[in-house]
């Protein structure tokens, strides 16, 4: 509710919480009692009270690439699929590190060329699917040439753990999210 509601919204609104905590309907005592209490503010007081206000999620806004830029991601796909060859090469862990990064970097590609104005949630599902993909195909490539990643599996994700905290770095953990409060 609006801290500028009128007396009339804030008696409704009043009504239907009030049928709900009332002791004579099962309610808490003490919870009927704060609700009466913050009635008697909203209708008493003279500054405005901050409200915190929730916005909804934004749709999913996808965009078809065309042309040069699907030619561009089906080879950097290719690319980032086979670049896990490098383990036949060099020693792991450091074999798979090309792949690692390749297949990090290919989801952010997608990430951007797919998606126009989304919000981070879409972001990270966006990049979690293509990662998925493209490593999918390495572990494949890696399992028919004989490339020994299984051991060295957490370092394909170090790279995408670091893309996917990049899309909103520190979001609640070392500091509080923002609030919009009015």
């Amino acid at each position: 509710m609006s801290a500028t509601a009128d007396e009339a919204t804030v008696r409704r609104a009043f009504r239907l919480w009030a049928a709900w905590a009332h002791p004579d309907h099962g309610g808490d005592a003490r919870q009927f009692q704060a609700l009466c209490d913050a009635r008697d503010e909203l209708l008493t007081s003279a500054t405005p009270v901050d409200v915190i206000v929730v916005r909804p999620r934004k749709p999913w806004v996808l965009a078809m690439p065309t042309g040069a830029r699907i030619m561009a991601l089906v080879l950097t796909a290719a690319l980032s699929a086979l670049s896990i060859l490098v383990g036949l090469v060099v020693a792991m862990p450091w074999g798979v590190v090309p792949a690692a990064v390749a297949s990090a970097l290919w989801c952010v590609a997608v990430s951007r060329a797919v998606l126009r104005d989304g919000d981070h949630g879409h972001v990270i599902v966006a990049r979690s699917v293509a990662w998925s993909l493209v490593t999918a195909a390495q572990l494949v490539i890696a399992g028919v040439t004989g490339v020994p990643v299984v051991e060295v599996l957490p370092v394909l994700a170090l790279p995408f753990v670091v893309v996917i905290a990049m899309v909103n770095p520190a979001a609640g953990l070392w500091r509080a999210p923002r609030v919009n409060v009015r």
